[in-house]
């Protein structure tokens, strides 16, 4: 008797609840959040920016930085940029205290791998015997000075063949 109590309370308080939850959100995304979101994403964004900046100058200065006009918001306080150097579209990414690098060909933007990844086959190392990045300064040091490698590897003419690579 005691549990069929209960659930009937759940119900009762659970129902009303899970209704003002649905109302709220949709009245937050019909007043603001088509605007709001994306001015907080915007935010996040140019401080990863100048975390870029500061710590991977020898991208920045060389590179072309891609800038999108409106961005779409990510969830929590997550940031994504892109850089294009030469041959390579690096995609940086910050969240929850973690940052992450990416790299695709500039050639084949959705064909993405991590930084890491892409440093243990230069190498030819296993993955665990490569530093993670855990912040924009770690990644700085594994990039700078395997630059060059990764600029022929992702090359349109060497891509295919290292993509293959076990």
């Amino acid at each position: 008797m005691k549990t069929q109590t209960k659930d009937f309370v759940v119900r009762i308080i659970l129902t009303p609840i899970l209704i003002l939850g649905f109302v709220l959100n949709r009245v937050y995304d019909t007043f603001f959040g088509w605007w709001f979101g994306p001015l907080v994403q915007k935010r996040e964004n140019q401080a990863l920016w100048d975390d870029v900046q500061a710590n991977l100058y020898f991208l920045y200065t060389k590179g072309q930085p891609l800038k999108e006009k409106w961005p779409r918001p990510l969830p929590f306080d997550y940031a994504s940029v892109y850089l294009t150097y030469e041959n390579l579209r690096f995609c940086f990414t910050r969240g929850r205290g973690d940052s992450a690098v990416s790299l695709s060909p500039r050639h084949a933007p959705k064909d993405s791998h991590q930084l890491e990844m892409v440093i243990a086959a230069l190498d030819c190392k296993n993955i665990a015997h490569v530093p993670a990045c855990r912040n924009l300064a770690e990644a700085a040091e594994l990039i700078r000075p395997h630059l060059d490698d990764m600029n022929r590897a992702f090359s349109e003419t060497q891509y295919p063949k290292f993509r293959n690579l076990p």
